[in-house]
């Protein structure tokens, strides 16, 4: 049951050059958003696109259903008069043939071994039968009888048992006769009496038609090109200096030199660990046609370069750039960015499906997916985005009918400038903890970069602010940009949040929650599980209560979203314990999952935890003291080592709990582990394979295993190597094997495995 609630809140998105309509209700304006002429001019260039579009796709209001439907409507009408044209013909063909018997009891099965046959000339009779009915030929009726008696003839010389198989037969022939029939009387297409009787008819305007009700549809690249000149005019660079010819035509951006095609524009980047100057002889070779730079180059040795753009600084201009050559896709959409420490992925599913049951086209970028809009997955090697790859990206979702966009915004990406030049309209914080403390220093300038999301909401008539203020660090998230922006609030703990639960219920299996909103009660029921989950449907909630979303639309998205890859999810092979694969990599993520986990009333919890290589080293104690306090088994492992050595690391996970590698090894040599002073055990391994087995071969009934840390990840990075690696297929390959070894008498309890005495 919901309430009804007051029409929506309007949210006009403009810039300086760049306007956004107002959102109502019903059209949501704001996500479907068109620049300016000026803007628009060569984005894409019309005749570049492909397919080229029917003349009728150019009417405003008509959907592309409907444009699919009169183009049906054309073909029927080019073949009905074709038909009439060659009527005479048709009618002559068929004059004597036998008509098809009036009374579908007289219909006998007298198909011999060219069945294929039969059907055509049962056809044929079915068509004959018709012009009948219209006058246009005399009757011929089929001869039945002597038919019927020949049947009863060849019945009569059959045994008891075959004549129960005839009769067998016959009965599923008139059933599957039935099914037919029903799935031709239930059709949503109303065909025309002659159409309709020739069903193997099926125009290539019905194949495209019914590809697209399958939701088949066809990703198109844009193509994108301007002059060097119009370039630097459309994104305001100020150049130290320009040589060369500035009529070039560029084609693309890039600032990786592997990456770079013929008619680029090859931007040299200096970084941490390189620079892009040094490989300009490459991405020349590979075609690029001018550069950006920020160091003295001599183009005159290149060998396609035409063109130099001397700058102060080329990373700061590099978004820019990629920006203006896209024609700034972001404003032609309604841009959610996610930000906090936890819970920015699912929360950025359950928006997505939200917006999807509302009707728009929603694209999504986060460090698990990237998706054009709907179910169209788009394959990267790289989760996250660079600058240039963001916007291209994000033009591609325009080109293909994207109305919206939710995007995770991490800390490092805000902090590194890859998204600057993204039109944000919706800011949402989660949560903020510990976390890339190896980037940002410290947790002041980690919270300081997250904090640049929200210092974009300026405008009260177009951006919104949804914040979690459970956390502490809220009040200085809602003080960013203009604080006039609509703040939405939401918490599990602080009943003064617009939205929070007013009670829920939690099991390995569902989450159910009943919400509090400005605009009613939604009762929500979702196969997200634990109490992270239910941040997360909040946060949800909370974006649609600030555009005006149906409460039953929320509802309905919300729901409809039944897992989020690698994030609390569930491992089913029908065992008597609960295995969850989940990403926690931080402690406060492992610290809020065990807690949840802990909700659920497991016998026990054996969790496995690994600290990557090369990263903050000041949380794996940390990671471990957590894990062994609220686990009552913890494996420790290796997860992406890379160049670091993973005992070492398991070195540092041990200091945790007050022992180096050198006393669990000296337990290991007496084949004893003890317990910790709280009673709980730990073990370990340094190949995760043998560790996630372990883990999940230990599981008894009524236990839950939680392999955490890498979740959604189908990698392992152990040197320079990266080779193929998935928890959830570890742990599925496991459960399938687990009944084998005990049965095998092999006790999996302890680590490692006992074998049994016969052994």
């Amino acid at each position: 049951m919901f309430l009804s609630f007051t029409s929506p809140i309007s949210i006009p998105k403009h810039h300086h050059n760049h306007h956004k309509p107002p959102i109502t209700h019903r059209s949501f304006t704001l996500f479907a958003t068109k620049n300016d002429k000026k803007n628009s001019k060569n984005y894409p260039d019309p005749s570049d696109m492909d397919p080229p579009e029917a003349p009728e796709d150019t009417m405003h209001g008509v959907s592309k259903f409907k444009q699919l439907d009169l183009r049906i409507a054309r073909a029927r009408k080019v073949q009905e008069a074709q038909y009439a044209k060659d009527q005479n013909v048709f009618l002559k063909a068929i004059e004597t043939v036998q008509d098809a018997p009036d009374d579908d009891d007289d219909v006998v099965d007298d198909k011999g071994d060219g069945g294929l046959y039969d059907e055509i000339d049962d056809s044929i009779a079915l068509k004959r039968k018709e012009f009948v009915k219209k006058g246009l030929l005399k009757p011929n009726p089929k001869k039945i009888q002597a038919k019927k008696e020949e049947k009863e003839e060849v019945v009569d010389e059959l045994e008891s048992q075959e004549e129960d198989d005839l009769e067998e037969i016959e009965e599923l022939e008139e059933l599957k006769g039935t099914s037919e029939d029903s799935e031709i009387e239930s059709s949503d297409l109303e065909l025309d009496d002659d159409l309709a009787a020739d069903s193997s008819f099926k125009s290539p305007f019905e194949s495209e038609f019914d590809a697209f009700r399958k939701g088949e549809v066809r990703i198109v690249e844009p193509k994108c090109k301007m002059t060097l000149a119009e370039l630097l005019d459309e994104s305001k660079l100020v150049p130290v200096s320009v040589l060369g010819d500035l009529e070039i035509e560029i084609t693309g951006i890039q600032h990786d030199s592997r990456l770079v095609e013929s008619g680029d524009l090859f931007v040299c980047c200096v970084g941490k660990k390189t620079d892009g100057h040094l490989f300009l002889t490459e991405a020349d070779k590979r075609g690029a046609v001018a550069v950006v730079a920020s160091k003295e180059i001599d183009i005159e040795e290149t060998l396609g370069c035409k063109a130099l753009v001397l700058v102060e600084d080329t990373s700061s201009v590099l978004a820019t750039l990629a920006a203006s050559f896209y024609r700034h896709p972001s404003k032609n959409m309604a841009v959610i960015g996610i930000t906090g420490t936890n819970g920015k992925t699912s929360t950025g599913y359950l928006i997505k499906g939200m917006y999807e049951v509302m009707g728009l086209r929603t694209g999504m970028i986060t460090n698990v997916a990237h998706y054009i809009h709907g179910e169209n997955l788009l394959e990267t090697k790289n989760t996250v985005p660079d600058a240039v790859s963001r916007q291209k990206l994000m033009a591609k979702m325009v080109h293909n009918g994207t109305e919206a966009l939710v995007m995770e915004a991490s800390s490092h990406e805000l902090h590194s400038g890859k998204c600057d030049e993204v039109d944000f309209d919706i800011a949402v914080f989660t949560n903020l903890s510990r976390d890339h403390l190896d980037v940002h220093g410290s947790e002041e300038e980690y919270r300081n970069a997250k904090l640049k999301l929200f210092s974009r909401m300026v405008d009260p008539t177009r951006h919104r602010k949804v914040v979690n203020i459970d956390d502490e660090n809220a009040p200085l998230f809602i003080a960013q940009g203009n604080k006039d922006v609509p703040v939405v609030t939401f918490a599990m703990e602080d009943k003064k949040a617009d939205v929070h639960p007013l009670q829920f219920d939690l099991s390995l299996f569902e989450t159910q929650v009943l919400v509090d909103t400005p605009k009613g009660i939604l009762e929500i029921s979702s196969g997200l599980l634990g109490r992270q989950n239910i941040y997360n449907i909040l946060a949800a909630v909370a974006v649609g209560i600030a555009v005006g979303a149906p409460l039953e639309d929320i509802v309905r998205g919300i729901e409809e979203v039944d897992v989020v890859p690698g994030r609390c999810e569930l491992i089913d092979e029908e065992q008597t314990y609960g295995v969850v694969v989940d990403y926690a990599n931080t402690p406060a993520g492992l610290s809020r999952l065990l807690d949840n986990v802990r909700e659920l009333n497991p016998k026990r919890i054996i969790t496995v935890i690994g600290c990557p290589g090369e990263t903050d080293r000041g949380k794996r104690p940390v990671m471990t003291k957590i894990a062994t306090d609220k686990s009552d088994i913890t494996m420790l492992t290796s997860e992406n080592p890379r160049n670091e050595d993973p005992l070492d690391i398991l070195d540092d996970m041990l200091a945790g709990i007050g022992w180096t590698m050198q006393d669990y090894l000296k337990h290991q040599a007496d084949d004893y582990h003890p317990p910790l002073p709280n009673g709980h055990r730990v073990f370990l391994h340094d190949i995760r394979r043998v560790a996630v087995r372990s883990a999940v071969a230990m599981g008894e009934e009524g236990d839950i295993v939680v392999v955490t840390g890498k979740g959604h990840e189908t990698y392992d990075t152990v040197g320079e190597t990266t080779e193929f690696f998935d928890d959830r297929e570890e742990c599925r390959e496991a459960l399938q094997y687990v009944d084998e070894l005990h049965q095998s008498g092999i006790d999996t309890s302890e680590f490692p495995w006992r074998l049994p005495e016969s052994y």
